[in-house]
């Protein structure tokens, strides 16, 4: 005859023992190869947030050239002249920050609107005002709303 013949169901519940709960799982790695693979992930956010900043202060100069142009196309005040003036000026400074002076302060007319299509990779829309944004300076008639939307493409667009 067996042990627990003849017992009943709540019985045989009273015989049992409780559960056996494991050790809580420690929150630390406990192997080395974990240590390691933080340890680059960690070197791979640093260089990740290095690349960043650097390319975010690299490109400081268009975030304020955009800026810029974007103060000049919400001026209503001066005349509209003066704003294609200041837009080529805006123009100028950029390119003279991106690129070496040697090769840009001298440029006006047929071969700044060159410059700005070459610098451009060809962009048909910045190579099609580019007579405009080119001789704006010059002109009394030029039209700033004309002039800033090709303007905030080459600034974004130009590769230095």
């Amino acid at each position: 005859m067996r042990q627990y013949d003849g017992l009943n169901l709540t019985q045989l519940l009273d015989l049992m023992h409780g559960l056996a709960m494991p050790e809580p799982v420690p929150w630390l790695p406990a192997t080395p190869g974990w240590w390691i693979a933080l340890g680059w992930l960690l070197a791979v956010l640093l260089v990740a947030a290095w690349q960043i900043a650097r390319h975010r202060r690299l490109n400081r100069y268009r975030r304020d050239a955009l800026a810029e142009l974007d103060a000049i196309a919400a001026r209503k005040d001066i005349d509209p002249a003066e704003s294609a003036q200041r837009i080529a000026a805006v123009l100028k400074r950029t390119a003279l920050v991106a690129y070496p002076r040697s090769e840009v302060a001298a440029l006006y007319g047929a071969d700044w609107a060159r410059f700005l299509t070459v610098s451009a990779d060809n962009d048909a829309r910045i190579a099609e005002a580019a007579d405009r944004l080119a001789s704006a300076a010059y002109r009394p008639g030029a039209d700033p709303d004309v002039l800033a939307e090709p303007a905030r493409r080459w600034v974004r667009r130009h590769r230095a």
